[in-house]
């Protein structure tokens, strides 16, 4: 992940409630070279998680990380219940 100098320049493409599913996507995201951050990733661990962390992607790479991700669906921190945002 690059510099933030301005996140007017990213857009959410989907939330995570969980660690595994941070990490999983950083692996995928930065080996891609894909500009993004995870907002809210130092602050919900704090809270147990019961507040999303937003997936935010450059807003010129929003259709690449479409592509790349598909329908990814990811586990919910709550009874195992799935999640799926819009992609």
């Amino acid at each position: 992940m690059s510099n933030i100098e301005n996140t007017s320049d990213f857009e959410m493409v989907l939330e995570i409630y969980n660690a595994g599913d941070r990490v999983f996507l950083r692996s995928i995201l930065d080996a891609e070279g894909i500009d993004y951050y995870i907002q809210g990733e130092t602050v919900a661990p704090y809270i147990f998680n019961s507040v999303p962390m937003r997936l935010m992607v450059k807003k010129d790479q929003v259709v690449q990380v479409e592509a790349l991700l598909g329908n990814f669906i990811q586990s919910s921190a709550y009874g195992g219940l799935k999640r799926m945002i819009d992609i």
